[in-house]
């Protein structure tokens, strides 16, 4: 009978202990007296940024007060501390992720018993949103290009292909926040017209040095703006250009803004980082020209003929192997003085050999903006009429070029 009851005995004590290790382990609701109790929880401001201070106001109904609660906030390096019978206050960290953070209470009931309760009252972390100079932390590696247009950088593809954005985030002041930055590349032919264009979006941020922190700062950026969502991790540290056609002599235009659709701030035209460069191409270019030709000088002035008011020509050019302009005095081979490319008739147009002194290329040259596809300038030409002596002119020339 003793051996029995010494079985049951420890029969029950192992019960007793798995119960209890199971209420360890498992949330239980637990309904306390609570339950009839109002306290009204609020802050003094609807956004808090790092560095603010957060004051919260905390109301009860029950003037006995026999359960103690405590209000706390769950950020890291925060503790709400009381300064008042009702008040309580918590400075917000300087390298707090932005986030939605709920203010919960402690509860110490009379029995002794602890319990966490969630409230509806929350503080909301936001970055400053402060716009940073661009050029302080932006630049192009490895080719730091130009920043005038008429001495773009001059590379060939490979070089190009291998451009970057780089981010020297150590240069972001403290509390400066998120960048958020737009990249826009353009190539332009020489004639002026766009063959490409894309814009990129992407952020930044300083550094603390690491790299945990930094992947967990990305991902929490990256998900509260969604505009940003397609971002690579590797991207808020440098951004590789991409370009997808590059004609000869073409200008390619990198220019990196602060993003105002995101940032808050008036827009600064200054703040930006714009540079050129050039898509190198052969020295020799081949091209074909119409011009209106008007003969100034005739070495055969008496043998009479009736030019056509027309050129049209293949026209050899130089082209300066750094700064990709043409050299403003170029040879041609074609017909001369007709009424249509192929209107050659006997007293009527020929053909001719000619060199001509481009003054709209030399404008262009010296920056004078000038219509991209106008040749005009002096012609001297060596002409070979159809039944007639061959003889040299001197011909004032407008032209197009194709």
């Amino acid at each position: 009978m003793l051996a029995f009851r010494l079985i049951f005995f420890v029969a029950l004590y192992i019960l007793s202990t798995v119960s209890v290790q199971a209420q360890q382990k498992f949330h239980t609701l637990i309904r306390s007296s609570l339950e009839d109790e109002i306290i009204i929880l609020s802050v003094d401001k609807p956004v808090y940024f790092p560095g603010d201070t957060v004051h919260l106001t905390f109301q009860r109904n029950d003037s006995s007060e026999t359960v103690d609660v405590t209000p706390f906030l769950i950020i890291e390096g925060t503790i709400l501390k009381s300064i008042d019978h009702n008040t309580y206050t918590a400075k917000i960290p300087q390298g707090c992720t932005p986030g939605q953070y709920r203010v919960r209470l402690r509860v110490l009931d009379a029995q002794g018993r602890h319990f966490v309760y969630e409230t509806d009252c929350n503080v909301i972390v936001e970055e400053h949103q402060i716009i940073e100079q661009i050029n302080k932390f932006v630049n192009i590696e490895p080719e730091a290009g130009s920043e005038d247009l008429q001495s773009a950088l001059t590379l060939n593809r490979n070089q190009l292909r291998n451009l970057r954005v780089v981010f020297h985030r150590d240069s972001i002041r403290l509390g400066m926040g998120p960048q958020f930055v737009t990249i826009r590349t353009s190539v332009h032919l020489r004639d002026g017209t766009t063959a490409f264009t894309s814009e990129r979006r992407v952020l930044t941020f300083r550094s603390d040095k690491n790299p945990n922190r930094d992947r967990a700062m990305f991902l929490q950026y990256r998900t509260a703006y969604g505009a940003y969502a397609a971002i690579r991790a590797e991207e808020f540290t440098q951004v590789q250009i991409q370009l997808d056609s590059l004609p000869d002599w073409a200008i390619i235009k990198i220019s990196i803004e602060p993003d105002y659709t995101i940032k808050i701030g008036g827009y600064d035209p200054s703040n930006s980082y714009t540079r050129y460069f050039r898509v190198k191409g052969p020295k020799i270019e081949i091209g074909f020209s119409l011009g209106i030709p008007k003969v100034l000088f005739d070495t055969k002035s008496k043998d009479t003929l009736n030019y056509g008011h027309f050129s049209a020509m293949m026209r050899f050019y130089y082209v300066n192997e750094i700064s990709g302009n043409r050299f403003p005095v170029n040879l041609g081979v074609g017909t001369f003085g007709v009424n249509s490319p192929v209107d050659v008739n006997v007293g009527r147009g020929g053909f001719a050999l000619s060199i001509l002194l481009d003054v709209a290329e030399m404008m262009r040259i010296i920056g004078i903006d000038f219509i991209k596809k106008i040749t005009a300038g002096l012609e001297f030409v060596r002409f070979f009429p159809i039944e007639r002596k061959s003889r040299f002119l001197i011909v004032a020339q407008i032209g197009l070029v194709l």
